[in-house]
């Protein structure tokens, strides 16, 4: 399990890393279609993942014919949805990057406090990735690619 949570944090890792990416690319040009960036971001993610981890992550225990695909578009279409809801309630009601540039401003660091203060899109996008990515493992651990009953571990 700790060989799966590993690989499975280098995908999500890498598939971050393009996430991020996409969402940057556009929101640095598109500023007001933030909640759509972020979406395509997602999506981008999304299609990075699937194929590391069926290959990579997943492959002792993916079967020929299985339907991964649609089990993996459910998993990550119900934490999409809690993915752009989190984002939202961020970035519109809770504003986490102001309780987070609280302390800087307190211990006489400016600069950070400041840059807390003017990334709150980013700051909510990293937290809602970050709630993702246990969501996201679960679900793919024990939903898509089923973890094997403890006797057929070692077959």
């Amino acid at each position: 399990m700790a060989r799966k949570f590993i690989k499975f944090g280098i995908v999500g890792t890498t598939s971050t890393v393009f996430s991020l990416a996409a969402f940057w690319l556009i929101i640095s040009q598109y500023p007001q279609f933030n909640l759509i960036a972020k979406a395509i971001g997602y999506i981008t993610g999304f299609f990075v993942g699937f194929t590391l981890n069926k290959f990579w992550t997943y492959i002792d225990q993916a079967e020929d014919g299985e339907k991964y695909l649609l089990k993996y578009i459910m998993v990550y279409g119900g934490t999409f949805v809690v993915y752009l809801l989190f984002n939202f309630v961020c970035d519109h009601m809770v504003h986490p990057n102001e309780y987070m540039a609280q302390p800087f401003f307190s211990s006489d660091n400016k600069e950070a406090g400041d840059w807390f203060m003017n990334n709150g899109p980013l700051v909510s996008n990293i937290l809602s990735i970050c709630l993702n990515v246990v969501l996201n493992f679960l679900g793919t651990n024990f939903l898509v690619f089923k973890v094997p009953e403890p006797d057929k571990l070692f077959d």
